[in-house]
């Protein structure tokens, strides 16, 4: 590219401007406020912006499984828990119970 090249091209989106520089992506002419400097190399705004766009991965929803998870998860620690306790009172002598453990510690009711 010659600079009369340069000199006879018109800016793209600035048509009264001369062309200061064509892009390297899309080789369109552009005035000085519309290129700009990316790796090294002259760019013009929508090529900066498609080279420099973070592509984010589409999100799953987690969501139900996480809910189901979560539910069975509680379901699971309620039943440990009630039958940790019962497992606790079964072993409860059964003279507690009945009132004769007090009598043998010498704790009478009056």
């Amino acid at each position: 590219m010659t600079a009369t090249t340069l000199q006879r091209a018109f800016c793209l989106i600035h048509p009264r401007r001369e062309a200061a520089a064509r892009c390297t992506s899309c080789g369109s002419p552009f005035c000085r406020e519309c290129v700009t400097e990316l790796d090294g190399r002259m760019v013009c705004g929508a090529c900066y912006k498609a080279k420099t766009q973070i592509k984010e991965k589409p999100k799953r929803d987690w969501f139900i499984l996480t809910t189901a998870v979560q539910a069975v998860m509680g379901l699971a620690g309620l039943w440990f828990t009630f039958w940790l306790l019962g497992q606790v009172l079964v072993s409860i002598p059964s003279d507690f119970h009945e009132g004769k453990i007090w009598e043998k510690m010498h704790f009478r009711r009056q």
